[in-house]
């Protein structure tokens, strides 16, 4: 594994933050001092992702020389924090989805093979599943019924509207098509 050269201006701002930061706030301090972070005119999206990516690989390095030491860098985007601990509990979970990070975060080749459109899948794909949540709770309103119900109940729900709102039974045409997208929008939900 490579050094990561911000390890040690990373491991000097977490000596003297009390508390913790975000990892924003940490790559404002780094480009305060003049990091040397890479600069590419392919993608200002990709540009960001390998900042972000540089800055997890030292942290994650940092997280396993730290812990010989006695301390736990516990590390997410929103809290980076410098925590004391116990001898015995000097180990990294290797098979939670902490684990899978670090890995990801501690392999160069991770880097060098992401591209400015597997950056824009990857933030496509992020905001389709976030603007899902959003339309997941329209669509259960929609069809009638509360949060984190069975595949079997919005099936229901979906048949006996239909039934009522169905424009061949006298029904509403913009109410039945409000219904049919609300259930397109849960069986893609559901199907996941």
């Amino acid at each position: 594994m490579s050094e990561n050269p911000l390890k040690p201006a990373i491991l000097a701002i977490l000596k003297t933050t009390e508390g913790e930061l975000s990892e924003y706030q940490l790559i404002r301090q780094l480009e305060a001092e003049q990091a040397p972070f890479p600069v590419t005119e392919e993608s200002a999206d990709l540009a960001l992702f390998q900042k972000h990516f540089i800055i997890m690989n030292a942290l994650y390095q940092l997280q396993q020389s730290l812990l010989e030491d006695g301390f736990y860098l516990a590390i997410s985007p929103l809290s980076i924090q410098l925590q004391c601990i116990r001898s015995s509990d000097k180990v990294l979970p290797a098979d939670s989805a902490d684990g899978k990070l670090r890995d990801y975060y501690l392999d160069w080749s991770q880097l060098a093979t992401t591209s400015a459109s597997d950056v824009d899948e990857l933030l496509n794909g992020f905001w389709q599943r976030y603007l899902a949540i959003d339309k997941k709770t329209d669509a259960l309103i929609t069809l009638g019924l509360e949060d984190d119900v069975a595949w079997i109940s919005v099936q229901q729900s979906y048949r006996r509207l239909v039934a009522q709102h169905h424009p061949d039974r006298g029904g509403d045409h913009k109410e039945f098509i409000a219904i049919r997208e609300a259930y397109e929008i849960l069986s893609g939900c559901y199907k996941r």
